[in-house]
């Protein structure tokens, strides 16, 4: 019972790599909206706002911001404590990088790549996907530095780093696959923490684990 992380770039697909690779594991894949349901039902509706917003000087001292990252924590706990899932973005690889049943997993791609697959799938102009991917690059950023203090450029944090530029997704399907299946057999070198014993707010424990076998 253990979890992937995988923190990408937009247009490295490093979501469709994380859908496969939960699919072939048999793992629950979890990604914003899923969370985004549990942060709404708790009445935190400003989640999307924190997220997907680059905060001013200000708003990062804001105490609503404050509350709404705080439970944005719990439930990535929440959902890790329960196992056997792949979570997709929202700084799982500095939250849970001291566990040794965690595989954290980066996922990137040359600019000119992630543009043109942006122009692909989403029928933008160049200049539009550009502009697209910088902010969307800009605001992920913001939120790992100024919200949780994680560098998601640093190599320390992660097991993986796969550029999808060199590497094809089905490749990193398999790498990814691999190590997660040598990690549950062999744990990691020197780590004390498990996800199972991650202590959790029974109620959210309980509707987490409601949520996550729904899916």
């Amino acid at each position: 019972m253990g979890v992937i992380t995988i923190s990408r770039e937009m247009g490295s697909a490093g979501s469709y790599i994380g859908k496969e690779v939960a699919k072939n594991l048999g793992l629950v894949y979890v990604d914003k909206q899923f969370i985004a349901r549990i942060m709404r039902e708790y009445g935190f509706s400003q989640f999307d706002e924190v997220y997907d917003n680059k905060p001013n000087f200000w708003e990062r001292f804001d105490a609503q911001r404050a509350k709404t990252v705080e439970f944005l924590i719990q439930t990535m706990r929440s959902i890790a404590q329960h196992g056997n899932v792949v979570i997709v973005g929202r700084g799982g690889f500095g939250i849970f990088k001291e566990y040794g049943d965690v595989l954290n997993v980066r996922v990137k791609a040359p600019f000119g790549l992630r543009v043109e697959r942006q122009m692909q799938v989403h029928g933008m102009v160049r200049e539009e996907a550009e502009k697209h991917i910088t902010n969307n690059d800009a605001v992920r950023q913001s939120f790992l530095e100024s919200d949780l203090h994680l560098d998601c450029n640093s190599a320390q944090d992660f097991d993986l780093i796969i550029d999808t530029g060199v590497v094809t997704p089905k490749q990193a399907m398999e790498w990814i696959a691999t190590a997660y299946k040598n990690l549950m057999a062999n744990g990691r070198y020197g780590a004390t923490y498990k996800v199972s014993e991650i202590e959790i707010d029974e109620v959210l424990k309980k509707h987490v684990k409601m949520m996550l076998e729904s899916l």
